[in-house]
């Protein structure tokens, strides 16, 4: 059961809402909400715009902000499993909650694999710095460096 009456603009929340929403978040956002540092509201209404539109983050209306200072916000909060607490506040069953679930699961499955790539990366240069010191010492030549 959601939480919230549907509204036309179903990503912009309501004071009440707001209020609900907040109450849900993680402790370390409640003192900066209250003193309306960070612009919480501004940011998490940006990414309900993204979701409820199915929208890129460059099609981020500029009354938001910088849609690449609220995308590169919205993947920390991906990474630190924010996402939950918005779900909660909005209804977890509601359609734009599934929609920000989805949404939250491709970018950590992205990410996952971006790591694990990395990582591999990582192992072959490891690898190679290996191969070449070999070479270095059996040939008697001199690492420049």
């Amino acid at each position: 059961m959601s939480l919230f009456l549907v509204q036309p603009r179903e990503f912009q929340l309501g004071d009440e809402q707001w209020k609900i929403l907040a109450s849900h978040l993680p402790r370390q956002y409640q003192s900066r909400i209250v003193n309306n540092t960070g612009n919480y509201r501004a940011f998490i209404e940006a990414v309900l715009w993204v979701v409820a539109n199915d929208a890129p983050w460059t099609g981020i209306p500029r009354a938001f902000g910088s849609w690449r200072a609220i995308y590169v916000r919205f993947l920390r909060w991906v990474e630190d499993e924010h996402w939950i607490a918005v779900e909660r506040g909005i209804g977890l069953d509601s359609a734009l909650a599934a929609r920000l679930r989805e949404r939250v699961e491709r970018y950590r499955a992205s990410n996952r694999w971006r790591r694990k790539r990395s990582q591999q990366r990582l192992n072959e240069c490891a690898e190679n710095r290996g191969l070449e010191s070999e070479m270095f010492r059996r040939w008697g030549l001199v690492q420049a460096g």
